[in-house]
């Protein structure tokens, strides 16, 4: 009997061409081409070319050098399209391993992705799922090469590629359908993304277009090119509120598009730029992308603004914790590349907005504001009465009530600025007798614990304050009682009699 002869067609495997200096022609004609389909296909010969390739695997086109000595191309070496392989055929003599390739179907992409433009656009899912990927050594290559790429490798780096350049995301999700399914990881921290197609639940600012604190931040951004914005206040001002609001009107409502961290004395370079953390799959450690280069990551990939928030920017030492960031923060330094201690190249887009908050009396102010000064204005945030009186009023207090508060405040001031925002619960005496005696009383002994005279006075302005609110509390109680009395019946001898009386017989 005859024995069966199955033959099982094998699956074919992506792979990079990787483009050497036989096809530099080709790499010419690739990097002057616009974007989109090239009507013609590429016709090469390699003489490394592994079993799994063949005809159908989806190839990343990258353009290599153009000599063996390492010296510079006239295009960038990358990715600068993507194609089908149509044809591959060995050669003679066939000992040689020779091989001609066709490659058709080619989308050029807009831009060449650089091997960097992959580990910026995801730090963490590149050290996470590609250290083993071809594209690791690809530079390393001189000569004209295939190398495959295991599928899930295409999908990652189709998914990076899309991520870099939104234009092209149509056709490689096409190409490679799960890129589009796969996310770009940002383990432990918030995934933050352009907005996508599903539409965003706005969140309303609570400062109108008009507010002129947001209209000279405006301003700062967009004409005089400020590096960042820091609302400088004392205590109770609502710095932090007023960054928030300011964000969603830069943002239009969009909460993805903010990020807000508080700077505090550990506060470090590691925790927000970048920091090795433990990579629990592989052992060891990996590189992580913090707070600043997500935001960054997020920005690159809208035209919208970004805003990240620093919250309490003076109680840390914050030229540590910047770094070399600070520099290139400054408007003029926009979208310059740098290099981070890692070795990895950034720069800072000018759509990122950064927004601080910070108290004068920290004490590491005076060390940070020679080095911010030039890159980052700073706009007054004062205790505002007027601010005062509209959370009275929404309290509930009264006019001879809530009058009396809004003295003590302006007193207040001249001997220590304390924000309006203190007294945003107060409604009655006895929640302002509450907030003197848990909040207010202390900073005052804190703040005059070596000025017993300047105490005292401002003891004697909290004294007249509660006694003048308990008053008017008293007689507005007073008053309510009495117009609360039911009235007295007064009888009328020219009113009418009832009904029932018209019907008794008069007496005689």
């Amino acid at each position: 009997m005859q024995k069966a002869i199955w033959r099982v067609k094998q699956l074919v495997s992506p792979a990079f061409v990787r483009l050497g200096p036989s096809s530099a022609a080709v790499s010419d004609q690739l990097d002057a081409s616009p974007a989109g389909h090239r009507s013609s296909p590429i016709e090469l010969t390699c003489g490394q070319v592994p079993n799994d390739f063949d005809v159908e695997s989806t190839v990343l086109i990258w353009l290599g050098s153009n000599n063996n000595k390492g010296q510079a191309t006239p295009w960038e070496q990358g990715i600068r399209a993507i194609a089908r392989c149509a044809g591959k055929k060995l050669v003679e003599p066939v000992d040689k391993r020779i091989f001609e390739i066709v490659l058709d179907d080619v989308f050029v992409l807009p831009r060449t992705v650089k091997k960097e433009d992959l580990l910026k656009s995801a730090p963490d899912t590149y050290t996470q799922f590609l250290t083993d990927a071809s594209i690791v050594g690809i530079n390393n290559y001189a000569s004209q090469v295939v190398q495959l790429l295991r599928p899930q490798d295409l999908v990652i780096i189709s998914a990076m590629i899309s991520s870099i350049q939104p234009e092209s995301r149509d056709e490689l999700e096409k190409r490679v359908p799960g890129s589009k399914a796969f996310k770009l990881s940002l383990p432990a921290q918030k995934q933050v993304q352009a907005p996508s197609d599903q539409p965003e639940e706005q969140i309303a600012s609570l400062i109108e277009e008009n507010d002129p604190i947001l209209a000279e931040i405006w301003k700062l951004i967009d004409e005089d090119e400020m590096g960042g914005v820091m609302l400088v206040g004392s205590p109770g001002t609502g710095k932090s509120w007023y960054a928030r609001q300011i964000a969603l009107r830069l943002t239009n409502g969009h909460d993805s598009l903010i990020r807000e961290v508080q700077f505090h004395p550990s506060y470090q370079y590691e925790d927000f730029v970048e920091g090795y953390a433990p990579d629990r799959d592989a052992g060891g450690f990996r590189l992580v992308d913090k707070h600043l280069l997500q935001m960054i990551s997020a920005a690159q990939k809208t035209n919208s603004k970004v805003v990240m928030i620093i919250d309490e920017f003076s109680r840390t030492d914050a030229a540590r914790v910047l770094g070399e960031t600070m520099t290139y923060m400054e408007g003029s330094h926009r979208g310059r590349d740098f290099f981070l201690p890692s070795g990895r190249v950034i720069n800072i887009p000018k759509n990122l907005v950064f927004i601080a908050t910070m108290n004068p009396e920290d004490r590491s102010v005076d060390e940070i504001d020679a080095a911010m000064e030039r890159r980052w204005a700073k706009v007054r945030i004062p205790p505002s009465s007027d601010k005062l009186r509209d959370f009275l009023r929404d309290n509930g207090m009264s006019g001879p009530s809530y009058g009396p508060v809004i003295e003590f405040f302006d007193e207040l001031q001249k001997h220590l600025e304390l924000g309006h925002a203190f007294f945003r619960t107060v409604r009655n005496a006895t929640s302002l007798q509450r907030l003197w005696d848990t909040q207010l009383g202390f900073a005052i002994k804190k703040k005059f614990r070596f000025d017993p005279a300047t105490q005292q006075v401002i003891e004697a302005l909290w004294s007249t304050c509660i006694a003048q609110v308990r008053s008017a509390e008293t007689v507005a109680e007073s008053t309510d009682a009495t117009n609360a009395q039911p009235v007295a019946e007064v009888e009328d001898d020219n009113a009418p009699a009832d009904a029932e009386d018209y019907n008794q017989p008069k007496a005689s």
